[in-house]
């Protein structure tokens, strides 16, 4: 499980008064051009033509609500019979183009160029040797997770697109835009032909949506069309589970032939035989779509026993539309010695804090012996395929999410501390602070990393206590449990509430003084305040699990009065914020542990759809945050 970076924003915003839908009316095999639009790009593209008026109210051009302007102007070249000829045609989509070349334009200037440099030079000749290998299997990393994504197969088009195409196409890993203002824009498209957007690991005929995925989920083998190492096929009427390599296993041995090539040149490294063993089984991984043995060798390495951090499988669900299958990707990071102080602090708490969630959930939860080893901080050198997202980054991350190592609660947890550092960020962080917040609320933002960094922690931290993502109720996981979107809501919802709970009982064993739980607890609120202006949902209808938990956090302490909102600002009232936080994580709890579903639906929809949607203030927040752009980050590597 991740956490994703602080005001990550995704919503609609309506540019010009004219804005066409991803599922709107289309003409000529693309998206229908609205008037507005088509009588604006008429004049920059010197066209005679004007769209008089939308008769019919269908959203389409007709001959019939055309005219013509300029001397001598005459619509016979365009019209004939009633009829549009092949030159209005052509014309028409020239006026698509030219809108969705401004809607490319709006994506890139959407992202923040944000440099991560690493200077590797001073490295010993086997670990640049090794750095080679892992730079080129990153490459393959990245096609593997366009299958995924739906973009790998318009791939060899996008060379002939124009250079901004290419650059969405690059960084959205495939031609479908991602930013606030242009993600449910259907002329907010690399590619000219407007491809819908379609994962292949499902099929490619069929509507990829929230029926979709319930659909899947009452099949009776359902079981395997769900996991997370296979795709989804049609078998006649039916579907079939496939696993990875049995698909795309070319690519998947390229990967391992890179990773065994990584590890025979550090095979003799003194430290870093526990990265070499990750090297050979996750290579392994890669041949045989079996991720155990891998997720045993990484649950070994740590900051003790190499200077390195790397983890290559695939792991989260989240850029998928069922919230099931997981995505490709590969994190390379050097480890930030300043880690082994939080862990020297953390790790005698394990034990508590997991007695401590378990006696406010209650039964039937019984508290586990958890031996996860405590956050190790790493500095980032290259993300790619999932890891590299279009807009911000993951800060914090918890592995594997499946299997007896997570099941065990030895799941190695580690926090980016090189993440949103610059000072680009930092001002930027300050300004949507500011833009929400309270004068005496903004008084406890904290400009220093340490109370953003606390709640990474505990954050991941929190995956691993409570019911986690492999805790089991009458043999089912979480995922058939509640479905994998809810899940998925749930887990995140009691990681990152859980984040705040603890904060009080660093407090008691003096590990932070009130300052630094102040500002602990305003940095996780405007964080939620960055996810909340996402939206609930994503363009095709999906939850959004980041989103939904935010709104829910906002929502419940707004009702307990830990929140309140005058005048376009929030203010936090410390003083009733612990109980609120309890009253959250204690019921979320209790709903992971049962399986109550009913609870879980009643939960979200009340703050999602329900009446407790108003007390979030979800439109504010995103006017107020969608003027800033967002970072993209941009990986420079020298060894």
């Amino acid at each position: 499980m991740s956490h994703s970076s602080p005001w990550i924003v995704t919503a609609l915003i309506a540019l010009n008064g004219a804005l066409a839908l991803a599922d709107g009316p289309r003409q000529f095999d693309g998206p229908a051009l609205p008037r507005a639009d088509f009588n604006r790009l008429a004049v920059h593209l010197g066209s005679p033509l004007f769209w008089v008026a939308d008769k019919n109210g269908n959203g389409l051009c007709e001959p019939d609500e055309l005219a013509a302007t300029g001397r001598g102007a005459t619509l016979a070249p365009f019209v004939q019979k009633g009829q549009f000829t092949p030159r209005f045609g052509k014309d028409y989509k020239a006026l698509v183009e030219a809108r969705r070349r401004e809607a490319i334009a709006r994506e890139v200037d959407a992202g923040r160029p944000t440099l991560i440099a690493s200077d590797l030079s001073a490295l010993p000749a086997a670990e640049k040797a090794m750095l080679k290998q892992l730079i080129d299997a990153a490459y393959t990393i990245e096609e593997l997770y366009l299958y995924q994504t739906g973009g790998y197969k318009h791939f060899k088009a996008s060379a002939k697109l124009d250079t901004s195409s290419k650059a969405i196409f690059w960084r959205n890993h495939g031609p479908w835009c991602e930013a606030p203002t242009t993600r449910g824009d259907a002329f907010c498209n690399a590619a000219p032909n407007f491809p819908p957007r379609r994962s292949e690991a499902y099929p490619l005929d069929l509507e990829q949506d929230a029926a979709f995925c319930k659909k899947l989920g009452a099949q009776p083998n359902a079981k395997e069309l769900l996991d997370p190492f296979t795709i989804v096929q049609k078998d006649g009427e039916k579907f079939k589970a496939v696993p990875l390599h049995h698909v795309w296993g070319k690519k998947m041995k390229l990967v391992a032939t890179r990773l065994k090539a990584a590890a025979g040149v550090i095979a003799k490294l003194e430290g870093e035989q526990a990265l070499f063993k990750y090297l050979v089984a996750a290579a392994k991984g890669f041949e045989t779509n079996s991720w155990a043995e891998a997720d045993e060798a990484w649950a070994v390495m740590n900051s003790d026993n190499s200077k390195w951090y790397l983890r290559v499988a695939p792991d989260e669900v989240y850029f998928d539309p069922c919230q099931q299958k997981a995505g490709f990707h590969m994190s390379l990071a050097r480890i930030d010695q300043a880690s082994r102080d939080w862990q020297r602090k953390l790790t005698p708490l394990r034990t508590k804090m997991e007695q401590e969630i378990a006696k406010l959930i209650g039964p039937p939860y019984k508290a586990r012996d958890v031996k996860f080893h405590m956050p190790d901080f790493i500095h980032v050198v290259l993300n790619a395929g999932d890891a590299r997202h279009p807009y911000g980054g993951t800060i914090g991350q918890s592995l594997p999410n499946w299997g007896a190592v997570a099941r065990e609660g030895r799941s190695r947890t580690v926090v980016m501390s090189n993440l949103y550092e610059d000072e680009d960020s930092k001002r930027q962080y300050r300004l949507q602070a500011a833009a929400l917040l309270s004068k005496q609320t903004l008084a406890t933002y904290p400009d220093a990393a340490a109370p953003a960094l606390l709640g990474i922690i505990l954050h991941e931290a929190t995956h691993n206590f409570g019911p986690h993502s492999d805790y089991q109720i009458a043999g089912k996981g979480a995922k058939a449990t509640f479905s994998g979107a809810v899940a998925s809501t749930l887990e995140e919802l009691k990681a990152q509430t859980g984040s705040l709970w603890y904060l009080p009982l660093l407090r008691k064993h003096k590990l932070i003084d009130d300052k630094l739980l102040r500002e602990a607890y305003t940095h996780s609120i405007t964080w939620a305040f960055g996810h909340i202006s996402r939206g609930m949902f994503s363009p095709s209808g999906n939850a959004q699990p980041y989103s939904q938990l935010a709104a829910i956090q906002v929502g419940s302490f707004m009702e307990a009065g830990a929140l309140s909102f005058k005048e376009g600002k929030f203010t936090i009232h410390f003083d009733k914020l612990p109980g609120a936080v309890d009253k959250l994580l204690a019921r979320v709890g209790r709903i992971k542990a049962t399986g109550d579903t009913k609870g879980a639906s009643e939960l979200i929809d009340y703050y999602i759809k329900g009446k407790g949607h108003a007390l979030v203030q979800e439109k504010h927040i995103a006017r107020e945050l969608l003027k800033f752009p967002k970072a993209t980050f941009l990986y420079s590597v020298v060894y």
